[in-house]
């Protein structure tokens, strides 16, 4: 069966290349039907080509249809990339320093690297990509109207298809919803972007269905807001009354390194990763394949394949985002207020007033605590954590009190998976709300 892909390999700039997904990708024969569900991927011209090659070689390759967009047209390697900012209003470009990027990158006479060598790209990046996801909406929405579910993604998200497959064949993509990682600027909820967010056609048609320049309704309040993903939220529910169900961990932010496995967590399907790098994404996808795209993937099987395999008691020049609770000296000047919050202040044991006095000290005093499972020290704090992360480098320090030191407890940890390895068969799928009846459109205070 041939199928159009419209950021596939293509002919002319006009029509999409279309082949046989069967027969051109063997490794995929595995892989779930996805044909109710389009990816729409947002990326920059500045990060593209560092980003897009390796989602196009892994899963994305197995995709029926995809669409990606970014703040220019580009073509990588034969794919398409949709400018989605060619309509917000020339009001709002004009004279507006948030656009100096979109100007320049296409008077650029090289690669987009040389031209943005001397400038702070990701500052400029980040400052247009909050005008992006409305339109991006708009625009999906217009080319492909009749799909049952949108997949709104980030260039450096990684997904577990075949869970997200079997969740959504659960879910009616007749009412309307809208599922993300529940992130929150003043109080309102919006889905987090880069975790990914859902919207079922239901939702999709009562936002655009019938209505013209949806997004430029948007486009100058958006000068005075931080973020794109929130800004989809507010349009979406000031226009339909529909607001994000919180559906994390399943939409997930972290990745295997920076997951936090602990018990609530550990059992839950996971559908998206955030941050992830290109080697990483390589080895998700490899992951995938080696478990020939069974469904579902839970949190525990990233920790088993990536986490446990490195497990070391230390790890110098290392962080492992152990912060749950911390021990430091109260009368120093050193520490900021986020720090202070999270000190324990009292009912200190003896092993515990200690455990700010060094890496060592640290370590006696978690290994003393039942519920300890790692530690950290750095400049004079003691973090601990009751939940088991892998962390990442950080830059050798010459004095040996600025040295980043990370520690686990192997054995409690080992105890730990042993204890809680167990899930039931049955999943515990996101519990979904549906909008009620009276849910209507809603102006949204700006934060």
């Amino acid at each position: 069966m041939e199928v159009l892909m419209d950021a596939s390999p293509k002919t002319s700039a006009i029509k999409p290349f279309s082949r046989p997904k069967s027969t051109s990708e063997p490794d995929c024969a595995q892989f779930p039907d996805t044909s109710k569900i389009l990816l729409v991927m947002k990326t920059g011209a500045s990060e593209a080509f560092s980003k897009i090659p390796t989602q196009v070689l892994t899963s994305l390759k197995c995709l029926p249809e995809f669409l990606i967009f970014s703040d220019m047209e580009q073509e990588i390697a034969g794919y398409k990339i949709h400018d989605s900012l060619d309509r917000v209003l020339d009001s709002v470009k004009t004279n507006n320093r948030d656009f100096d990027i979109y100007f320049r990158q296409r008077q650029c006479a090289a690669d987009q690297d040389h031209c943005n060598k001397h400038v702070n790209v990701a500052k400029e990046g980040w400052d247009l990509d909050k005008y992006k996801n409305v339109h991006i909406a708009e625009k999906t929405f217009e080319m492909r109207p009749d799909y049952s579910w949108y997949l709104f993604v980030d260039a450096d998200t990684y997904v577990v298809w075949p869970t997200i497959v079997q969740w959504l064949d659960k879910l009616d993509h007749t009412e309307r919803m809208y599922l993300g990682s529940a992130a929150f600027l003043r109080g309102f909820p919006f889905g987090h972007g880069g975790s990914g967010y859902v919207v079922s056609s239901a939702a999709m048609h009562d936002f655009f269905q019938g209505k013209n320049n949806v997004a430029n309704r948007w486009d100058e309040a958006t000068r005075s807001q931080c973020c794109g993903d929130f800004m989809f939220a507010k349009a979406l529910k000031e226009t339909t009354g529909v607001g994000v169900n919180n559906t994390w961990p399943t939409i997930n932010g972290e990745k295997p390194f920076t997951i936090p496995y602990s018990k609530e967590e550990w059992c839950h399907p996971i559908t998206t990763m955030h941050h992830v790098g290109s080697e990483e994404l390589s080895d998700l996808y490899a992951f995938e394949r080696e478990r020939n795209f069974a469904f579902p993937m839970r949190i525990k099987d990233l920790y088993h394949k990536f986490v446990a395999p490195q497990l070391a008691p230390i790890r110098p020049d290392w962080d492992n985002l152990s912060d749950d609770v911390l021990y430091l000296n109260e009368s120093s000047n050193m520490h900021d207020g986020n720090q202070l919050r999270k000190a324990k202040k009292q009912g200190l044991s003896p092993l515990e007033k200690m455990a700010h006095s060094s890496f060592d000290g640290c370590r006696q005093a978690c290994e003393a605590d039942k519920a300890c499972l790692q530690y950290r020290f750095h400049r004079g704090i003691c973090g601990f954590s009751w939940r088991i992360k892998h962390g990442h480098p950080r830059p050798k320090e010459g004095h040996t009190l600025d040295r980043w030191m990370s520690g686990w407890d192997v054995g409690k940890i080992q105890a730990w998976v042993r204890e809680h390895d167990h899930c039931d068969e049955k999943i515990n799928w996101p519990l979904v709300q549906k909008p009620r009846p009276w849910d209507e459109a809603t102006p949204v205070q700006d934060p």
